[in-house]
């Protein structure tokens, strides 16, 4: 037997949930009130689930600003100054926007850390200029003790300034009470509570 939603065709509609055996499908059991004929309906979810959209506004020099409030000042300020207003509706196109914007800060990262390398190699080559130019003027021995100074630097590990992942992420998605910090005891372990 199949419990179904029925409504009867009588004067007052009236509305139940009934049994239906399977046998007797696609028909549908008189109205056990007024005794008139019935058919099947299918009511509306009693409750319904939306999510805001998460809104954002990219500025004409493709910078990303985030608001609080999509109806509030700082929203409106947004939108006067001529920034493009982007809702994302749901996990996919959040996932989406969050796997674009850690390719791009990667970007940025990789370019900052190439930079500060070259920065770095420069100063290095200009101490070794300046400390060339004093060895001339020093005895063998400081001559000797300077260059192993210098070889023993040059075979020191130097820090890797590498990029790294800029983890971007949307808390309305991303965070949830297995992955917050107020979640984790002092180790950063899960608590179990």
């Amino acid at each position: 037997m199949a419990l179904i939603d029925v409504k009867c065709h009588g004067s007052v509609e009236h509305r139940y949930e009934v049994e239906r055996p399977a046998a007797m499908w696609p028909a549908t059991p008189d109205c056990p009130t007024c005794g008139a004929t019935t058919e099947q309906y299918h009511p509306q979810p009693r409750m319904q689930y939306r999510v805001e959209p998460v809104v954002l506004y990219r500025g004409p020099d493709g910078q990303i600003r985030f608001v609080g409030d999509a109806n509030g000042v700082s929203a409106h300020d947004y939108r006067q100054r001529g920034y493009e207003e982007i809702r994302l509706q749901g996990v996919g196109e959040v996932r989406r926007f969050e796997k674009h914007m850690n390719a791009h800060e990667y970007s940025r990262a990789v370019r900052r850390a190439e930079k500060a390398q070259e920065n770095r190699e420069a100063r290095e080559k200009h101490t070794r200029s300046q400390l060339r130019d004093v060895m001339t003027s020093m005895t063998p021995f400081g001559r000797a003790l300077a260059r192993a100074a210098i070889s023993k630097n040059d075979n020191k590990p130097r820090p890797q300034e590498h990029a790294r992942d800029p983890g971007f992420h949307s808390d309305v998605y991303s965070n949830d009470r297995s992955n917050r910090a107020e979640s984790r005891d002092a180790q950063g372990r899960r608590r179990r509570d």
